[in-house]
């Protein structure tokens, strides 16, 4: 019995296993992460695992910490010593990764099956100013297109604030008035390396943002890049469901009703596209958008009324979208006239009864007005081809001089 007692304590109260003592003794942090990441299997518990990730936090936060207080004396005191800011940043992903490695096998019950975790406090409270000097790296890195770098940072930034490790933590699960900045250059940098999945995610965080130009800037990027990721028959369907539920988010942004619309009809399907319009202009009785989507599709059903009544109520405030709504407009009344011309003209002579011809004749100047207003807004037919039609009118109406004008 005695034996057995003795075997016993000696098993519960063994000290480290040679396995943790080297990682321990490590000075250096690249030989203590070769160690850790080849002898993980042979540590005794998951209390040893923790202690040796966090043997790697400890040589991580020393790096940081050296250059930091460096950059700090620099500045109080105006001097320029030496500063390996790549280090420091490296340092700095690397305490704030290990320390969620960490913390995952320090809240775990050890063998009396007790919580009793020794290094979240510690690790809490000296990684929430390393989370924001790994952000300020990553900006740098932003703003000197080292997008790879950059999207590591921002990847520990946003990551660490998603970790059990900071879960309630004020200023960085909780509360954290970074947030919405490092979402937007993070997916930025992903879109510029056109991960398009990961921008979409980091872009999702960035549209919660209260500050209106991260607010406004991550949506502009979120519906890019959600746009960008479609490579596939599948992936098309995926975002018609995507914009689906983004619109049911906002129902009154009309860059994602825009986004909506244009899934919709890629699929085919106007008549939805046209109920959506009906939907939006309802409650945004402001809005050009819906007009122009359903004057085009009623246009494209050569529903001419139609669509040129939804084209008059496109306000002139967007000058792009003011200009092609007029030439479609103009294009409808050309159209309707070509059919009136059709149905009117003799089967035999191909011509119009006077009174006709006269209906005709001011069907086509109805037309002519717009095309000239498409004239005076693109002069150089950047946009809207409107040269050949407008020739046509002024030579079927006896202006021939403005007719010969348009080269």
């Amino acid at each position: 019995m005695m034996a057995m007692m003795v075997v016993a304590s000696s098993t519960a109260f063994a000290g480290d296993s040679d396995a943790l003592k080297a990682i321990l003794k490590a000075k250096d942090f690249a030989e203590a992460e070769a160690l850790v990441k080849s002898s993980l299997g042979q540590l005794a518990n998951d209390q040893e695992k923790a202690k040796a990730y966090n043997k790697l936090v400890e040589l991580a936060f020393e790096k940081y910490k050296k250059e930091d207080d460096t950059k700090t004396t620099n500045q109080v005191m105006q001097k320029n010593d030496p500063i390996d800011k790549e280090g420091m940043v490296l340092a700095g992903m690397n305490a704030l990764n290990y320390a969620i490695e960490c913390d995952k096998y320090d809240i775990l019950p050890d063998a009396k099956g007790k919580v009793k975790p020794a290094f979240q406090k510690k690790n809490q409270d000296r990684l929430k100013s390393v989370r924001i000097g790994v952000l300020n790296g990553g900006i740098d890195y932003a703003n000197d297109n080292k997008n790879e770098d950059a999207l590591k940072c921002f990847e520990a930034y946003m990551n660490s604030a998603k970790a059990a490790l900071f879960e309630g933590v004020e200023g960085v699960a909780v509360n954290d008035p970074n947030r919405g900045v490092a979402a937007f250059y993070g997916g930025r940098a992903a879109a510029q390396l056109k991960d398009f999945a990961k921008a979409t995610d980091f872009f999702k965080v960035g549209v919660q943002d209260t500050a209106k130009q991260i607010h406004d800037l991550s949506f502009e990027f979120l519906l890019y890049s959600m746009r960008m990721s479609q490579n596939t028959k599948a992936d098309s369907v995926k975002y018609l469901n995507d914009i689906k539920e983004l619109y049911g988010q906002y129902p009154d942004n009309e860059q994602v009703y825009g986004a909506l619309s244009d899934a919709v009809i890629q699929q085919g399907t106007s008549e939805e596209v046209i109920r959506l319009a009906d939907e939006f202009a309802a409650k945004n009785p402001v809005s050009s958008l819906p007009h122009v989507y359903k004057g085009y599709l009623l246009m494209q059903q050569k529903k001419y009324d139609e669509s040129i009544a939804e084209f008059d109520k496109v306000s002139e405030d967007n000058k792009a979208i003011f200009l092609q709504c007029v030439y479609n407009r103009a294009v409808c009344k050309w159209n309707k006239a070509a059919e009136f011309n059709e149905a009117k003209s003799d089967v035999r002579t191909g011509r119009m009864k006077p009174e006709d011809e006269a209906t005709f004749k001011n069907m086509l100047l109805g037309a002519q007005q717009d095309f000239e207003k498409a004239k005076e807004l693109d002069p150089d037919q950047m946009t809207v081809k409107w040269g050949y039609l407008l020739k046509n009118i002024y030579t079927q109406t006896g202006q021939q001089e403005k007719a010969d004008a348009i080269l």
